[in-house]
Order: structure tokens, then sequence, then C-alpha cells
């Protein structure tokens, strides 16, 4: 369950845990909540391969109902590795998608710690999966 603690940002709560010790873990949303989700950093550069969709529709369905998944890798010299290769997941309602990103950001795959945000649903139907300039900190 997620408690909203201000207009972006929620922190989990789980009610089997009681102890007022223990840690929970707070994420930062970057836009109101969409259908689409993007992961970053699951994969590097070149590291795409024919059941990386599979894989990640397949992982994914454990929040909701996937409706579709898209893999766009930017080829571009001098990137940022961990932000070349973008995988968006559309979800048939915004709080699957909220579930997914609450339990997939931060969470390792294959070594690397996934990094996971809504996606403004308009850009995606337009196929406009490219970052926009000032997207990326430290890169143009």
């Amino acid at each position: 369950m997620v408690k909203k603690t201000d207009r972006r940002a929620g922190v989990i709560v789980n009610a089997s845990e009681t102890k007022a010790d223990k840690k929970l873990k707070s994420v930062n949303f970057n836009i109101s909540p969409t259908r689409v989700l993007l992961l970053r950093n699951m994969v590097g550069p070149g590291e795409v391969d024919d059941e990386l969709e599979d894989e990640v529709a397949s992982e994914c369905a454990k929040y909701g109902t996937v409706t579709r998944v898209l893999i766009f890798e930017i080829t571009e010299t001098n990137f940022p590795v961990d932000e070349a290769v973008r995988i968006f997941v559309q979800f048939k309602r915004s709080d699957e998608t909220t579930k997914a990103l609450n339990n997939l950001e931060g969470r390792f795959f294959g070594g690397r710690v996934v990094h996971a945000s809504f996606y403004d649903e308009e850009r995606f139907g337009k196929n406009e999966l490219a970052p926009v300039p000032g997207e990326i900190p430290g890169y143009p």
C-alpha cells in the first residue's frame, strides 16, 4: 500500500510490518501517475536480446495488465550508459503502473539498479521515446 506524503512522493506502507524501527521505501514521482512506466538501467547498450521484451512483460504482469512493451535503445556515442536503453511498459490502469513503479524502482536486475518513472502518455502515443533536452542531468 502507498501512503502519499506530498504531491509527488509517497511511502510504501506494509500493514504486516508493525515495528516502528523498520525503514519505509519512499518513491519520488516525477509526474502525476500515468499508464506508462519508463524503466532505465535494466540492461546496457548492446545487451538487448530477443527475450528481453517478454521477460519485462512477464515481470510487469505481476502488477497489472500489460498492454504494450517497447524497447528503445540510444546508440549515440558518449550517451550515458545507464540511460541508453529505455524500456516502456504500458498498463491498462495508472494504479497498476504506480504499483509497478513502487516495486521496481531501486530493484536489481542483472547486477544493475533499475530506475523507474512515469512517462507521459501523449508522448508515448506519438512514439516520442527519446529524452528531451535537459531530461538527463549532465547531458544536453
